[in-house]
């Protein structure tokens, strides 16, 4: 296992669960489809700064899914839009123990024991995590959920009010120090 210093998600990037390290350090163990990374930051840490790199952020992120799903706990989040990298975590963020996961990647999940899980991948590893069935299932049906609704809008050929281009005219209005439109005459 390769050892990172940070790392930022990628499209092949199926989960981020939190291992610490020999001093006792928050780290990450990132698995990808091919490779599996020790990262030395946060599962959190690489959130954030994965959602920036793509040009947001977390706060934003979690009001955008709040507003589209819901006043949700716990919401997916959008990494990159127009890459169509979409993830959620699997318990509330403030815990050190929140594992990250890619809706792309997860094939199918199972119960494995009293609360354990384990979410098999289209291919590689899987992981085994502490959540019930039900509740990983609603995640990761909010993520899909989320997905689907934002890459519709952003495909949406009919965003603004389509307004003939021939039938008005936009004039400055000097005096109020603002734009008017004026339908044109005929």
């Amino acid at each position: 296992m390769r050892r990172l210093d940070e790392y930022v998600i990628q499209k092949e990037t199926k989960c981020i669960l939190n291992h610490y390290d020999e001093k006792g350090k928050l780290c990450s163990i990132v698995v990808e489809e091919e490779e599996v990374y020790e990262v030395n930051e946060s599962p959190l840490a690489i959130i954030k700064k994965s959602i920036q790199y793509y040009g947001g952020s977390l706060n934003g992120a979690t009001v955008s899914a709040k507003e589209v799903l819901g006043n949700i706990s716990m919401p997916p989040v959008m990494i990159s839009g127009s890459k169509g990298i979409y993830w959620f975590p699997s318990k509330s963020i403030v815990h050190e123990d929140c594992a990250w996961f890619s809706v792309d990647h997860i094939k199918d999940y199972e119960p494995i024991e009293d609360r354990m899980l384990r979410v098999n991948f289209y291919t590689g590893p899987s992981v085994t995590i502490d959540s019930t069935y039900y509740r990983f299932d609603k995640k990761v049906n909010r993520a899909h959920k989320f997905k689907n609704i934002m890459e519709r809008r952003a495909h949406s050929k009919w965003l603004y009010l389509h307004i003939p281009t021939k039938s008005f005219n936009i004039i400055r209005d000097g005096a109020r120090n603002h734009y008017r439109i004026a339908k044109q005459r005929e």
